[in-house]
């Protein structure tokens, strides 16, 4: 909570203080945040603050989990394998019954799971 306090400050006032600083800065900045909570049940909760939800909440961009668009995992998958291929010099592809295995994965640590699994089989 107290971060949040000098989190709010800073997107309401544009300005911070360095770390053993006394003197204001301003700042033009954009912050782009990013959450797997339901904010509105931590509000409730009281272990966020709702002000800096509103302050945070002007331009709501909602993606689904993995699981609920699957029909971005041959893309995602791809992308990944040529990245891969490209970084330890191989030239791997994935074979039908690969692809099919993953569109059946739940995915429950969402992108970030399809790609470390896709590196570590790189």
């Amino acid at each position: 909570m107290k971060l949040q306090t000098k989190l709010l400050r800073v997107l309401q006032e544009r300005e911070i203080t360095r770390v053993g600083g006394t003197e204001s800065i301003k700042i033009d900045a954009r912050v782009v945040v990013s959450t797997n909570e339901k904010l509105e049940e931590i509000i409730r909760q009281n272990r966020f603050r709702a002000d800096l939800y509103y302050r945070l909440n002007v331009f709501p961009i909602k993606l689904p989990s993995l699981r609920e668009r699957r029909e971005d995992i041959p893309d995602l998958a791809a992308a990944f394998l040529a990245k891969f291929n490209l970084l330890y010099n191989k030239n791997k592809s994935f074979s039908s019954s690969v692809l099919t295995a993953l569109m059946n994965y739940e995915w429950p640590g969402n992108v970030r799971e399809l790609e470390n699994i896709i590196e570590c089989k790189s």
